[in-house]
């Protein structure tokens, strides 16, 4: 068996088979020419395959599943990775009824379903997305310029997080860009190269980039790199590759987001003491970019 490394993936990316304005063979050639091993193009409601086969990045079959329900400004997204056929949309009425029909029309499409942000709107309690069963992600950062990190006064997108996992749901966080605009850049415009996942394997192949992401091994970041994540029955070890005049702070969370440990530098060691729920792990870089660790289910 090969030795395992790291693999850069973009879960999130539109074209203009739907509202992007580049087309898929200049959204994988942005991807490729800036480090990318594999991509997920996510449009609305439509399967987009590349014109022309190319070896990197990897492209993993993707959809947006979106559906505007009656009275709602916001549309109901749930996206997908990993289907072997389009996912038609269902509207199941209201906003959790229409996740959890999406999401089971992504599970019968063979793919795993995650989240997307927004969260918030008028009306919508947050809590209730706990209700929803058989999703494996949710977007923990999204770099959409529409999005912010949860409403201020209310929750946060970890803390969203935090709730789900509470309930006892494993699922795991992920950051993306929720691509949009290649050709202007700027705080206002859905740029590339702002959220992405790391995923471990021994090959580039759609079957591991998959494998990684259903078993929880990788990490999502927004700028932070890990050189290693070790997780054992005892304990949870994270390695923090060096920056340029940058410090780091590793904080490891437990069950309800209660902090159960805080180290500074570019190694940091958690021991399971029991009874924490969960125990997942936040990279906080000097510089202001992030990784998220996924969690592990602790008795």
């Amino acid at each position: 068996m090969g030795q395992e490394r790291w693999y850069k993936g973009s879960l999130h990316a539109h074209t203009t088979e739907s509202d992007g304005d580049y087309p898929p063979e200049k959204v994988a050639e942005w991807h490729r020419n800036h480090g990318y091993d594999w991509l997920v193009l996510s449009d609305h409601n439509l399967l987009t395959r590349l014109k022309k086969h190319l070896s990197t990045p990897l492209m993993v079959p993707g959809e947006e599943v979106t559906v505007n329900l009656e009275g709602q400004e916001k549309a109901v997204y749930v996206n997908s990775v990993g289907i072997s056929k389009v996912v038609q949309p269902v509207d199941g009425g209201d906003v959790l009824g229409t996740l959890q029909k999406n999401v089971s029309a992504v599970l019968e499409a063979g793919g795993m379903a995650s989240l997307c942000a927004p969260y918030f709107r008028p009306g919508f309690d947050h809590e209730s997305l706990k209700k929803v069963t058989g999703y494996r992600f949710i977007e923990v950062f999204n770099a959409h310029p529409l999005n912010v990190h949860g409403d201020p006064r209310t929750f946060s997108y970890e803390g969203i997080w935090d709730a789900i996992l509470s309930s006892g749901q494993l699922v795991y966080g992920t950051a993306t860009d929720d691509t949009h605009n290649y050709k202007d850049y700027g705080a206002d415009k859905a740029n590339p190269g702002r959220a992405w996942v790391m995923t471990r394997g021994v090959a580039l192949t759609e079957k591991t980039i998959l494998e990684s992401l259903y078993r929880g091994d990788f990490y999502s970041s927004t700028g932070v790199v890990l050189n290693d994540i070790e997780i054992t029955n005892s304990s949870i070890s994270v390695e923090i590759k060096p920056g340029l005049m940058q410090n780091f702070v590793t904080t490891f969370i437990g069950s309800e987001g209660r902090e159960l440990n805080q180290q500074s530098g570019h190694k940091a060691t958690y021991k399971i003491q029991g009874g924490e729920g969960y125990v997942r792990a936040r990279v906080d870089s000097s510089v202001g970019s992030r990784a998220w660790i996924q969690p592990v289910i602790v008795k």
